[in-house]
């Protein structure tokens, strides 16, 4: 089982479970094609956030140029709902029983209604949850549900109208704060992700409740404290823009005189395998349960591991990089075009790895396909 900051839980292949007890490489190959297959439907404006589940691929951003949350249909396509917002989506989370979007961002209203950062949407019906009180004061980046309990991280300075920077807490059925999570960041949070046991956050902070953390940092969910979890700065980098994990480590995307990304175990903050270097930020971390860590990031030519700099793989926006070793993959490397910004979220559905960020095509069928914002490649 695959603990995410988003919901995606898929099954590993007996051949990945081997290769992960026995300490052997995963196959080296991808699981996914280079060929993006066509969609029904693309948004017009760059997609920031996403999340899936039964078959529907949920979407935030800048959707219609301005702001919106959209449904997909994860098989053809084609657009199910858009609720417009007057700013942009960067977060998107959903309750535990699949029936309650949560979204995230700059917007202060959605779909008509004011709404300070925070909104619930019903998934039934596609309606802003009434009178559900959710508010930040300020951007929210990112959100995941644990329970009942909804945690935001982001750019904010209170939640509910309670101080406290960068990460809060609030009820999943009400809106209302958690009263019982009290923590305050120096800078922002970037990145949340959970573990059966902790809370994990990246992001440009430096300090936690005054205690020093290196953009990375974990609260435990039994008590609320700070745990004494502290990873070394990896790499020359301010901001960790992503976190994932699998239960044994954390997985971070990272700036850093082009991008970075690496892993840290989870008891230890150890680093498993020396960390991996692109020539651009690396913004988007997916583990869809294949042996792979999915990248997505605004890199253009090429990423390696810095144990073996001499092998680097060309890449474009998207990559792969094997769990076991900490090697980029070379048998992924589809092209996406424009480059920059490039890719800010990756989710996944049966058989189908989506990408979403701000370009403007992708390489299909030898040919730039010239559909923008949002891609999904078939497994192989």
């Amino acid at each position: 089982m695959i603990w995410t900051r988003r919901l995606a839980i898929l099954t590993t292949s007996a051949a990945t479970v081997a290769a992960s007890v026995l300490g052997l490489a995963a196959p080296a190959h991808a699981a996914y094609t280079e060929n993006p297959v066509t969609l029904a439907w693309h948004p017009t404006g760059a997609v920031h956030s996403s999340v899936s589940r039964d078959g529907v691929v949920y979407l935030g951003g800048k959707l219609d140029g301005i702001g919106g949350i959209a449904a997909v249909d994860a098989t053809s396509g084609s657009l199910l709902w858009l609720l417009p917002a007057n700013k942009d989506v960067r977060a998107l989370a959903l309750s535990s029983d699949g029936s309650r979007l949560f979204a995230g961002g700059s917007f202060t209203a959605v779909n008509g209604q004011t709404r300070k950062h925070l909104v619930a949407v019903d998934v039934a019906d596609h309606s802003v949850v009434t009178p559900w009180s959710g508010r930040a004061a300020g951007m929210v980046r990112d959100l995941v549900v644990s329970g009942d309990t909804v945690f935001v991280g982001g750019a904010f300075t209170s939640v509910d109208g309670v101080a406290g920077k960068g990460i809060g807490a609030v009820s999943a059925t009400t809106g209302a704060r958690i009263t019982t999570f009290n923590h305050a960041t120096d800078l922002d949070v970037m990145g949340l992700a959970l573990t059966p046991d902790s809370l994990l956050m990246t992001g440009t902070f430096t300090k936690v409740d005054g205690q020093p953390r290196a953009s990375i940092a974990a609260i435990d969910l039994t008590t609320y404290a700070l745990t004494s979890w502290a990873p070394r700065r990896f790499c020359d980098c301010a901001t960790y823009w992503d976190v994932q994990t699998d239960g044994t480590n954390a997985y971070v995307g990272a700036s850093g005189a082009g991008g970075n990304f690496a892993a840290f175990d989870l008891v230890t903050g150890e680093q498993p395998w020396p960390y991996v270097h692109a020539d651009g930020d690396v913004q988007a971390v997916w583990l869809p349960g294949d042996g792979r860590v999915y990248l997505g990031g605004h890199f253009a030519v090429s990423i390696y591991s810095t144990a073996t700099p001499q092998v680097a793989v060309p890449v474009t926006v998207v990559a792969a990089v094997d769990l076991a070793t900490g090697q980029p993959d070379p048998g992924f490397n589809p092209k996406i075009y424009k480059t920059y910004p490039g890719a800010w979220c990756l989710t996944s559905t049966a058989n189908r790895l989506w990408v979403g960020g701000d370009f403007t095509g992708e390489l299909q069928n030898g040919t730039n396909n010239k559909q923008p914002y949002l891609a999904a490649y078939p497994g192989v």
